[in-house]
């Protein structure tokens, strides 16, 4: 490994012995993309030299492409709002500036790289445009969730079975009707995600160290962000109010917090889908997965639903960010919010790990999902909850009577009603399939 960052930099490896694993190699990336950004306004207000702005903006852009991911050393967890990240992201940049000069030109992290900006403006800058950038990624894989859930939803439109509140069997409804709502959840979902996208397009940058703008212009600022918009293709602006957007970082709370309805409702659905699939003799088996891996290491031929299981993990994990996100956010204090570095760390992860849960999910585990329809209409047959379509036919007095019959002999109500002669075979199996039974 070259060692490119400096002695900042090893200050704060030895430091922070925390967890033991980086800050984000995502959010340095997208540092070094306001770092040109923050270059190329210097050179066109005349305060950067073209040779210079020119060598960080090259030396910027092989970080960006992953070139120097071994020397992003700092770890995840530190002090400071975030200045050990912007040092280390610096000092990388102002060494290899010199080496492609290579013309004796000493190029400071901080005079020349640094330039017009503060951690306090360029990180969560940088911060914002990485969640608009997770915020696309978990939008696509979500898009991806929702449609194929709802070719579920039409895949098993005719597949009767049980409804069931309580835990108890309630009336009839359609397997299809039952991923419909699964899928109108996760479209849900998807509009409360676009939701939060415009709390991230107000950026900070020119604000430097508290919001007053000290030591940038209004010039640098219009030209910087100009150029992070046109390149990242968000609407980035600077906020109206730059103190506020210094020392508030309520746009990711914003976003963490609405992760959580998302996840919540992710748990309610991997559970039911679990619970449907449990068995596949004993349980309700109404639908099967396919199998992907062995079940056990003691059961032969045991199979879980180890895709359902994943995503709901990841939600768990979302929900515990979001306390530590909610802690740090509020923490804040007067002019400047020094918990940045754990906001960033529990954010990217929330995002990121859900994204790609619901595409594993999706690919393997949805797509795949197979309704037992004769295990449906089984449930659905011995399911005392039929006395319900029959009130309007019988009473609800006679209705009762003929489901404690059928509780007391263990027969099912077809049975019973077909032994009084209440009603043909052919009646109730064309009762079963009218229509109205599962909706208007």
């Amino acid at each position: 490994m070259k060692i490119l960052y400096g002695e900042e930099t090893k200050k704060a490896i030895d430091n922070f012995i925390v967890t033991g694993h980086p800050f984000s190699a995502r959010l340095a990336h997208r540092l070094s993309m306001v770092k040109i950004a923050a270059a190329k306004a210097n050179e066109t207000t005349k305060i950067l030299p073209k040779k210079i702005s020119t060598a960080i903006c090259q030396a910027a852009e092989e970080i960006i492409r992953h070139d120097y991911d071994d020397n992003i050393v700092v770890d995840m967890i530190q002090g400071g709002a975030g200045t050990s990240i912007n040092m280390n992201v610096n000092e990388i940049i102002a060494a290899r500036a010199e080496e492609i000069l290579n013309d004796g030109t000493i190029i400071h992290p901080l005079d020349h790289v640094n330039l017009s900006q503060s951690t306090n403006d360029v990180v969560p800058t940088a911060m914002k445009i990485a969640t608009l950038q997770l915020i696309d990624k978990l939008l696509e894989k979500y898009e991806k969730y929702a449609g194929v859930m709802e070719q579920k939803a039409v895949e098993f439109k005719t597949v009767l079975k049980i409804g069931r509140t309580h835990l108890q069997d309630a009336i009839p409804m359609t397997l299809g009707q039952e991923f419909g709502a699964h899928a109108a959840a996760a479209r849900a979902d998807i509009a409360r995600i676009k939701r939060t996208r415009p709390g991230l397009f107000e950026v900070n940058l020119g604000g430097t160290a508290i919001g007053t703008g000290l030591n940038a212009t209004r010039e640098y600022q219009k030209i910087a962000i100009e150029y992070l918009a046109k390149r990242t293709g968000y609407p980035l602006k600077a906020a109206k109010n730059l103190i506020y957007a210094t020392q508030y970082a309520d746009s990711f709370m914003e976003v963490s917090a609405m992760l959580t309805v998302i996840a919540a409702n992710l748990i309610k659905c991997m559970n039911d889908l679990r619970f449907l699939a449990s068995g596949p003799r004993t349980g309700l088996s109404e639908i099967k997965f396919d199998t992907l891996q062995k079940g056990s290491s003691i059961m032969p031929g045991k199979i879980n639903p180890v895709l359902a299981e994943t995503v709901n993990q990841i939600c768990f994990q979302i929900i515990g960010n979001n306390q530590a996100t909610f802690m740090a956010v509020q923490a804040g204090q007067l002019e400047l919010n020094v918990m940045l570095p754990i906001v960033a760390k529990n954010l990217f992860e929330s995002i990121n790990s859900l994204a790609n849960g619901l595409e594993v999910f999706t690919n393997k585990a949805l797509k795949t999902l197979q309704a037992n329809t004769e295990q449906c209409r089984k449930l659905l047959e011995n399911s005392f909850a039929l006395a319900t379509i029959l009130t309007p036919k019988l009473g609800y007095d006679k209705a009762t009577a003929i489901v404690k019959q059928a509780t007391a002999e263990n027969k099912s109500l077809k049975q019973i009603l077909i032994e009084k002669k209440l009603m043909t075979e052919q009646e109730f199996d064309k009762l079963l399939k009218n229509p109205k039974l599962v909706g208007w």
